[in-house]
């Protein structure tokens, strides 16, 4: 039962990575599998674009890292590195109303013995940052997520979890509100 749990957690991943770094996205677009798949985007009340992309120099060694570039109008770039793959940004303010970047990002399996699956990320960056900027992150419980919500200060997000129960597969899913210090409240529905 562990190595077919490994092996769906290992397919979605492959899927996933597989979607960022060759584009596809199913059929009906150009070339084989779609249009290319666009990088997360998000723009601050000051106008300054936030991109992320992927930084292929680790796929080599399992160890994929995404950047998060900031471009201001006048083209001034910062960037900064984050663990993981991009999968989508969000601005909001958090509970001191602080500009406040945060970044969703999937990260694989570190062993062929992990059995819980790529783990989700969030990483709060205060804005604006520079190269030596520290993201708080937090890492959440399951395999898929829904967008996050920023609302007053907070992140509002779900996600769902595959569960072995003494033989009996299922799935838990949870809605997690986080602040952007990085502290947690997690409810199972």
């Amino acid at each position: 039962m562990r190595k077919i749990y490994f092996l769906s957690a290992l397919m979605v991943i492959l899927l996933a990575f597989g979607q960022q770094a060759h584009g596809f996205t199913g059929p009906g677009g150009s070339g084989m599998g779609g249009p290319m798949m666009q990088s997360p985007l998000v723009a601050g009340s000051d106008g300054t674009a936030y991109v992320a992309s992927m930084n292929t120099s680790g796929l080599s060694s399992g160890s994929i890292t995404s950047n998060i570039t900031a471009i201001t109008s006048s083209g001034a770039k910062q960037a900064i590195s984050v663990s993981g793959m991009v999968k989508s940004l969000v601005i909001g303010k958090d509970t001191s109303s602080k500009d406040t970047l945060v970044a969703v990002t999937m990260i694989a399996p570190t062993t062929a013995t992990t059995t819980s699956g790529p783990a989700t990320v969030l990483s709060f960056i205060s804005l604006p940052f520079n190269q030596s900027a520290t993201p708080v992150s937090v890492t959440l419980e399951g395999m898929s997520m829904s967008e996050p919500v920023f609302v007053n200060g907070y992140v509002y997000v779900t996600t769902t979890r595959m569960t072995n129960t003494t033989g009996t597969q299922g799935m838990t899913s949870y809605l997690y509100i986080i602040a952007s210090n990085g502290a947690v409240a997690q409810y199972s529905y």
